[in-house]
C-alpha cells in the first residue's frame, strides 16, 4: 500500500483518498475485463482490513491507476472491495451515484414493459452501484443493500432516489438481517402492483428478498403462456403466489401452492380476487415442500400435474455447500417423476449462482431418472429479466437459472 496522497491530476476524484493497495495482475486484468469485485487473493500481499464503505484507490503491478473502489466490510472469502469506477477522472461518490440512478432509470424505461409497477430500479454491479439493490412497488421503493458499504451512506441514497428515481411516495430498507424500516415517507403496509397485465399484492420489505420474486416476472409470463384451458398445476415454493397467479391467469382449472407458512399461502390466495379469479378450487399447502414431496409421491395412485414450477430458495450459500445442494435438487426431481403427468411440463429453478443451468439439467435429468422418468427436451433456458443487468465479465452475476422441460 502507499499511504501517500494520491497522485492523480489537480481536481480528479482520487483527491483526499489516501489508501492504495497494489493489485495482482490477473486481478486487474479481470476488472479491466469488467469483473467487479476483487476477493481476498487479489491483491498483492495480504488482503487489507478495511472499514466497509471505505472508498480506496487500487494500482496494477506497475503502480498505474487501475479504479477506485467501495470496501465492503465483510470478512470470510467475499470481496474485499467493489469496483465504483475505472476513470481516474469520474465524478465523487455523491455524483456518480446520481448519474447512475439515473441512468438505471433510463433503462428501465426502455426495457420494462409499460403498466407494470414491480421492477428492479437498480440491480448492483450491472448498474455501476456494486452491492446496492433497488426494487421499485409502484409507488414504494425497497433499498436492499447486499454489502454494508452503503449502510453509511442512507442519507445520500435517499436524496439521489428522490431526485433521480422518478415519483415516489415512500422509501424502505430491507437490511441484510433484521426488519425492514422506512427511510422517508410513509411506507404502505402493501400495495397492488401490476406485472404484464397480472395484479399482485405485496408487502414491500416483508419476507424473502424485497417482498416479491420480481427477477422471474419474464418466466411468469412464459408459464401464463404454456397453460391450457384445465390444466392441473403445482407450484413448489410457492411464497405469495407469483406463479399460482400466472398458472390462474392462463387457465389452469387448479393450482395447488406449497409453501411453509400459512400466513404467506394467506396472502397467495388474497392474490386471486385481485384477478378476478375464485380461489375456491385452488388448493394451498402448509407444509415442509422436503418432506410432502416424497410423502405424496409414495401414495399408491398420486396426484399429477399438466404443469409443475419448482423454484426453491437458494440451497448453497458458500462453495462447501454446493454438493449437499446438488443432492437436495436431485431429490426433489426422483420425488417429482410420479407427479408431472405424461407429456407435462417441469418449470425448474436454481437461483444458487454455483449451479448454473448445465449443473440443474444435470441433477434433474437424474433425479427423475431415478424416479422412473426421462426429459425428452429442453424447451427453455432463461434467468432473470432485462430490469437485472450483468456486467461483461461477471459470470457470478448470473444467478438465476430456470429451465422449461417436457417430460416423457
Amino acid at each position: 500500500m502507499d499511504g501517500g496522497s494520491p497522485r492523480g491530476r489537480r481536481g480528479d476524484s482520487t483527491r483526499g483518498l489516501v489508501k492504495r493497495f497494489t493489485l495482482r495482475k490477473s486481478a486487474a486484468q479481470a476488472i479491466l475485463a469488467g469483473h467487479p469485485w476483487v476477493l481476498p487473493d487479489g491483491f498483492d500481499g495480504r488482503p487489507p482490513t478495511l472499514k466497509a464503505g471505505e472508498e480506496v484507490v487500487l494500482l496494477d503491478s506497475l503502480g498505474g491507476f487501475c479504479a477506485r473502489a467501495l470496501a465492503d466490510g465483510r470478512r470470510g472469502w467475499g470481496p474485499v472491495v467493489r469496483i465504483l469506477t475505472t476513470d481516474e477522472r469520474g465524478p465523487p461518490l455523491r455524483k456518480l451515484l446520481f448519474r447512475r440512478l439515473a441512468a438505471a432509470r433510463r433503462l428501465r424505461e426502455r426495457v420494462v414493459q409499460p403498466g407494470t409497477t414491480a421492477f428492479r430500479l437498480v440491480h448492483g454491479e450491472g448498474d455501476g452501484l456494486p452491492g446496492l439493490v433497488v426494487d421499485r412497488y409502484a409507488g414504494t421503493l425497497v433499498v436492499r443493500p447486499d454489502s454494508d458499504a452503503w449502510a453509511r451512506r442512507t442519507d445520500v441514497l435517499v436524496d439521489a432516489l428522490r431526485s433521480e428515481a422518478g415519483p415516489s411516495d415512500a422509501i424502505v430498507l430491507k437490511p441484510k438481517s433484521g426488519d425492514a424500516g422506512t427511510l422517508w415517507g410513509e411506507a404502505p403496509e402493501a400495495v397492488v402492483v401490476v406485472e404484464e397485465g397480472r395484479k399482485y399484492r405485496v408487502r414491500p420489505g416483508f419476507g424473502q428478498k424485497t417482498g416479491f420474486f420480481v427477477d422471474q416476472r419474464a418466466n411468469r409470463t412464459d408459464v401464463q403462456h404454456l397453460i391450457r384451458p384445465g390444466d392441473r398445476c403445482l407450484n413448489l415454493f410457492s411464497f405469495t403466489g407469483g406463479f399460482t397467479v400466472a398458472m390462474a391467469v392462463g387457465g389452469a382449472s387448479r393450482v395447488v401452492s406449497v409453501d411453509l407458512s400459512a400466513s404467506i399461502l394467506a396472502d397467495c390466495r388474497a392474490q386471486f380476487p385481485l384477478n378476478g379469479l375464485d380461489s375456491a378450487p385452488h388448493g394451498f399447502e402448509a407444509v415442509d415442500a422436503f418432506q410432502w414431496l416424497p410423502r405424496l409421491a409414495r401414495q399408491p395412485s398420486p396426484p399429477q400435474f399438466d404443469l409443475v414450477v419448482c423454484d426453491p430458495p437458494a440451497l448453497a450459500h458458500k462453495r462447501d455447500d454446493l454438493p449437499a445442494a446438488r443432492e437436495a435438487y436431485r431429490r426433489i426431481h426422483e420425488a417429482l417423476a410420479p407427479l408431472v403427468a405424461p407429456g407435462g411440463l417441469l418449470v425448474t429453478c436454481s437461483c444458487t449462482s454455483r449451479l448454473g443451468p448445465e449443473d440443474l439439467l444435470e441433477d434433474a435429468r437424474a433425479g427423475l431418472r431415478a424416479g422412473g422418468r426421462a426429459v425428452r427436451s429442453e424447451l427453455r433456458r432463461s434467468g432473470a429479466g432485462p430490469d437485472h443487468p450483468v456486467p461483461a465479465g461477471f459470470a457470478e452475476g448470473r444467478y438465476l437459472s430456470v429451465l422449461t422441460l417436457a417430460l416423457d
